[in-house]
């Protein structure tokens, strides 16, 4: 079974992006990637508890920035947004480590309070390409910061992915051709069966 975090592009073509701590870089398909300035949807912002158990495992606040309580041990706070750079790509940032979290915390900061005035808009941030450095026992945490510019109005190419499901209405199933194609192919490689399909 795949995971968000294993899979380098999704369905709806967002990559995943993360921040390396050892050579501190950013990464995403597998590459290095630039990042300058980034657009932040607070639309699909969600704070709360991550942990790898053998496979990815998240539970999210229903209000983004309220803490939860933790699930059980193992768990570490984690945060997931998409966001925008200034050369039109478009990732996931999904992230439990603990410098990513750090980050995430030291960019809501500056915008979250700021949210509701700015309806339509997205908190825009320029990578310093400098990080703070933590020191731990076992080892250094690297923390990218970033400069906050202000708020922009988003622009059109920045499309919050929509995750496509079936339509049943009067009894007739329907849906788009993407998750049609997407149901046939499951099942020509068997992975879904009749018995599967749950009407």
């Amino acid at each position: 079974m795949s995971t968000i975090f294993e899979n380098d592009v999704s369905e709806t073509g967002t990559s995943f992006i993360m921040h390396k701590n050892a050579d501190k870089t950013w990464n995403a398909g597998g590459e290095v990637v630039g990042l300058d300035k980034i657009m932040i949807c607070p639309d699909t912002i969600k704070t709360g508890w991550g942990m790898w158990n053998g496979t990815y495992e998240t539970k999210y606040s229903d209000v983004p920035f309220v803490k939860i309580p933790k699930p059980e041990e193992g768990f570490k706070e984690a945060f997931s947004m998409n966001i925008y750079t200034n050369d039109n790509k478009q990732y996931l940032w999904s992230r439990f480590s603990f410098g990513e979290y750090q980050a995430f915390k030291k960019l809501a900061v500056e915008f979250y309070k700021d949210i509701e005035a700015n309806k339509g808009k997205v908190p825009v941030f320029a990578y310093t390409n400098t990080h703070e450095v933590i020191e731990l026992k076992a080892l250094n945490i690297n923390v990218p910061l970033f400069t906050f510019l202000g708020w922009k109005d988003r622009p059109a190419d920045f499309v919050v992915p929509v995750w496509e499901e079936p339509m049943i209405a009067d009894g007739e199933v329907s849906m788009s051709e993407k998750v049609a194609a997407a149901t046939q192919a499951q099942i020509d490689r068997q992975e879904l069966a009749d018995d599967d399909i749950p009407f």
